[in-house]
């Protein structure tokens, strides 16, 4: 018999799993540690120096802010003055760093900045003065790319285009998902979205521990108090039915398994999203980064326990007959691969 196995037969049980416990616990803290540090240093936080991916991601950051205004059924005119001054500091710093402006990130913020222009002249609004002023340039040749012809502004999605769904192939309902904020009056057929997650229970999972789990609230009252908690809903209806994806930490075994949750959890909630899809339902993805009192608020509202490590929320709802949203340009897939021969 080993040492370990002669310690544990002569102390008491109790002991030998506070042992176990604390053992685990200094590994945990160890290995928090290094994803703490990692995190600090390389973020796109103001603290760091800004290096192409840090500019990268905080660019599109500010895109997609700005594509999110130009999609409101009710738009209101003259919107993101905050959002265009950060877009328009980070662009400078591009620039500055010597990166190139044929880059698709840079002609992404000069398309969705000629998408706002355009988007004003064509309802008669005036071009608010920081526009002009700020980006000249791309006032000068808003009609080069705008809408559909550039790769960031807003698309039109329509009901019609989605009716089909059930026979389309992998590649193309992949391709044609898009997150749509705002929904037709109408009730969700709630089979569908059973039938949904009847489709994502093939989502792989860490030794088929299959931890993912889903709450549907249809609540309106709920609904409305869960997002405005969650933050990020700001500006639009409160959805038919708000689904919250959450894992239950207690089907892992060691430390070591930190992360699947997350890992796990988010495959899950790609594969929902992809069925809602593929039963004709919109939906938005709504993240769960929240500060601590945020997510102490929504576990009381939602009755969730402390076991289970919140995802993300879906909002879902019927597709209008036509609604604009954001076009949320992709990067090349070179841009993202690497190759070890």
């Amino acid at each position: 018999m080993g040492v370990k196995q002669q310690v544990k037969a002569i102390v008491p049980q109790r002991v030998w799993k506070m042992l176990q416990r604390n053992k685990a616990n200094l590994r945990l803290a160890s290995y928090y540690s290094d994803q703490r540090k990692r995190f600090l240093n390389n973020c796109a936080g103001r603290w760091n120096d800004e290096q192409f991916e840090q500019l990268r991601g905080t660019m599109v950051y500010y895109i997609h802010r700005i594509e999110k205004g130009l999609s409101h059924k009710h738009f209101r005119s003259g919107f993101g003055r905050s959002a265009f001054a950060e877009l328009k500091a980070v662009m400078e710093r591009w620039r500055e760093s010597g990166y190139s402006t044929d880059d698709g990130t840079y002609q992404a913020a000069q398309n969705v900045i000629r998408a706002y222009v355009h988007k004003h002249r064509a309802i008669g609004k005036p071009i608010p003065q920081f526009v002009g002023e700020w980006f000249a340039d791309e006032v000068a040749s808003a009609d080069k790319a705008c809408g559909n012809e550039g790769n960031a502004g807003v698309k039109i999605v329509r009901a019609s285009d989605k009716l089909d769904n059930k026979t389309k192939n992998y590649a193309t309902l992949f391709a044609q998902r898009t997150s749509v904020r705002e929904y037709a009056g109408t009730s969700v057929d709630m089979q569908a979205v059973h039938e949904a997650i009847a489709i994502s229970m093939k989502t792989p999972s860490v030794c088929n521990r299959q931890a993912y789990r889903i709450l549907l609230v249809q609540n309106q009252e709920l609904v409305k108090r869960a997002l405005e908690l969650q933050g990020g809903w700001r500006g639009y209806d409160a959805p038919p039915v708000l689904a919250l994806i959450s894992v239950d930490v207690r089907s892992f075994v060691s430390v070591e398994e930190r992360n699947e949750p997350y890992i796990d959890g988010g495959l899950f909630t790609m594969a929902f999203l992809t069925a809602l899809e593929y039963e004709s339902l919109a939906s938005c993805p709504l993240n769960t980064m929240m500060r601590k009192q945020q997510e102490r608020d929504i576990r009381e509202l939602l009755d969730i326990p402390d076991y289970e490590v919140l995802i993300a929320f879906i909002a879902i709802g019927n597709v209008p007959e036509s609604i604009e949203s954001p076009i949320s340009f992709r990067y090349k897939p070179e841009a993202i691969t690497r190759e070890l021969r």
